[in-house]
């Protein structure tokens, strides 16, 4: 009877609760909050910004920069009657489509503004913040219920399309437009955030950032900065080699992003890395290679082969082996341009542990694995080529002075030299975790018997907090000491004199061209600040949605509150005492007598150390010379 009686409490109780939760849903539906919204540009109806509800639970209200608090427009369902805001200081009557002064409501200007909002005879409140200084940009999904923003976020694969607006803080519309595609993007950022990463492809080519026609383009990139809490680590990063005159670096602003009507942060807005006459200007291999063979069963239906570099292709290798390329088995041989002698190539730096998912690209004597990310599919002998051509880069590297004996060649004549010196020391600064590891770029055009380190790209770890990495943090955020010395190439490169001298060069106090252009981002004037004061109002309302205080993610000095005024503060120190450390270590360097310090000790060499380890290196060659010869 008592256990009867406990089963009728029990299903009283979920009667009550049932009845509160449909209560509560009820005056959900009848809220107010499910239809008021503001228009960007009265105009364009892909401009529309609804209420909705950010980490702390609260109900918000994110307007871009060119929303006019003393003549806001706010609109809403004709069901909800009656409808003021109100404060301490009064109220107003609000209608809808009707502009009304919000700022009246208040003494003074603040971050945020609470206002209990009363409609059909119930009140509640909500907040309202305020962009300022940069441009708003609105997607807008075609089938928002099921192809929305949370079905692309679910996967990569997901692609949808829609409308696109970009409007200016004026609430000019800048462009307006189809949304051909929206996918994410990225690696870390897909699978560690939230706060998804994207890929945009326009109806119609345009220069999203300078309006300058021959700038125009059809894919974009949206970086959601989730690892950086001060959100301008990618671009400083990228102003950095702008400054340096690095070509085709990328060019970018940040942007507060709206999909679906809904605010979803604080992005960065840049150029893909491709190859293209408005991004990196080469042959555009990868377009020849589909023209020809598109529509055919080797190239809609690609099987993988894999065969060794140094026989040039003719003897087979075990997949993703070391001293291996893999090509599409099949596929017209591409004929080149009159007066070239090679193909153009865009190649990527990439993990192990990734490169078994690519469809084509080679695995380097030493074991680097090298994407190609032009052309996405290599010929038999296109790969046999490029990955010829970077195996004589690497021996070239790793011999005893920086020379090729079997080609006649020194590294430099493989790779320009001052845009490695440049690649390689925008990584040191940052103590960039995937440095010349992962998201490090090469280029070799097809009018050039070189290649071309660069352009930079995914910098958002970087500058202190190291990110997600376990373990790695605690030395990022020291700016003393070499990070990146025992990384593919940079630990063959700093032992060769040429190159420790060029860096020397590159950090002289005096006129060093890198030390000189790093004196550009620090300081009242520097760039980190004028970039972290022009976002600082986004940075605000990204905050409430993404959580990029987590002291994972950043680094303040020590007894500095965890903000980001002191996030800013500690990237302006770290940057300085950085590259006056990265200078004073250099400038002690003498000819074959100099000391690597990194993180976890120090080692000097001398005209000694360095033939003993030539020596060994030498042996570690024929080792892999062999292996190669029995596979």
């Amino acid at each position: 009877m008592k256990r009867v009686k406990n089963i009728l409490l029990i299903t009283a109780l979920l009667i009550i609760l049932t009845g509160i939760t449909v209560i509560s849903a009820s005056a959900a539906d009848n809220d107010i909050y499910a239809s008021l919204a503001f228009k960007a540009n009265a105009g364009d109806e892909n401009t529309y910004v609804k209420t909705q509800i950010a980490l702390d639970g609260e109900r918000y209200l994110f307007l871009p920069s060119s929303a006019n608090l003393s003549e806001l427009t706010l609109y809403y369902d004709s069901a909800n009657t009656g409808v003021t805001f109100g404060t301490s200081n009064g109220s107003v009557n609000v209608e809808s489509g009707k502009a009304f002064d919000f700022k009246s409501l208040f003494t003074k200007d603040a971050d945020e503004y609470k206002v209990n909002v009363t409609a059909n005879g119930e009140t509640t409140s909500f907040t309202v913040m305020k962009s300022a200084n940069v441009r708003s940009m609105y997607l807008v999904s075609s089938d928002p219920v099921n192809q929305g923003r949370e079905w692309v976020d679910t996967s990569k694969e997901n692609r949808a399309n829609g409308k696109i607006s970009l409007l200016d803080i004026d609430g000019t519309v800048d462009y307006s437009n189809d949304l051909n595609e929206i996918k994410c993007r990225g690696n870390s950022t897909f699978d560690r955030s939230d706060k998804k990463a994207y890929q945009i492809k326009i109806g119609k080519k345009y220069d999203l950032i300078n309006g300058k026609p021959e700038e125009a383009n059809k894919k974009w990139i949206l970086l959601a900065n989730m690892f950086d809490a001060t959100l301008i680590h990618n671009s400083i990063t990228f102003q950095l080699a702008k400054d340096l005159n690095m070509p085709y670096t990328s060019d970018y602003e940040a942007i507060d992003l709206y999909y679906d009507g809904c605010y979803v942060g604080s992005y960065l807005l840049c150029e893909k890395t491709e190859v293209g006459s408005s991004r990196i200007d080469m042959e555009d291999l990868d377009e020849i290679i589909e023209t020809d063979n598109k529509g055919t069963d080797c190239y809609e239906n690609p099987n993988i082969v894999t065969k060794t570099i140094a026989s040039n292709g003719e003897k087979t290798a075990a997949a993703n082996s070391n001293g291996s390329y893999k090509y599409v088995e099949g596929l017209i041989e591409p004929e080149l341009a009159e007066g070239t002698s090679h193909h153009a190539y865009l190649l990527e730096l990439e993990f192990s542990h990734r490169y078994p998912d690519e469809l084509t690209g080679f695995v380097t004597e030493r074991g680097q694995r090298i994407l190609t990310d032009n052309p996405e599919y290599l010929t038999k002998s296109t790969g046999a080529f490029i990955s010829k051509f970077w195996q004589d880069f690497e021996n070239a590297v790793y011999s005893s002075n920086g020379y090729n004996r079997e080609t006649g060649k020194y590294y430099y004549d493989y790779c320009d030299l001052d845009s490695l010196v440049d690649l390689y020391l925008i990584n040191e600064l940052a103590k960039n975790v995937d440095g010349f590891k992962s998201s490090t770029y090469f280029y070799l055009p097809e009018d050039k018997n070189m290649m071309y380190a660069g352009p930079v790209w995914d910098f958002d770890p970087c500058y202190g907090p190291g990110g997600f990495h376990d373990g790695i943090q605690s030395t990022t955020a020291n700016p003393e000491n070499f990070y990146i010395t025992n990384n593919y190439l940079i630990d063959g490169l700093i032992k060769i004199e040429s190159f420790r001298n060029a860096l020397k060069s590159a950090l002289n106090k005096e006129n060093g061209r890198f030390y000189l252009a790093v004196q550009k981002m620090i300081g009242n004037d520097g760039y980190v600040n004028v970039l972290s004061n022009q976002i600082k109002n986004s940075q605000l309302m990204n905050s409430k949605l993404w959580d990029v205080m987590n002291p994972i993610y950043v680094v303040v000095s020590k007894g500095d509150e965890v903000n980001f005024d002191n996030a800013v503060k500690f990237l302006n120190n770290f940057l300085l005492v950085r590259i006056n450390w990265l200078s004073g270590q250099t400038a002690k360097w003498n000819g074959n007598n100099f000391t690597i310090k990194t993180d976890t000790g120090s080692r000097t060499y001398n005209s000694i150390v360095l033939f003993f380890e030539r020596l060994t290196e030498i042996f570690n060659q024929i080792v892999r010379w062999l292996n190669n010869l029995f596979k």
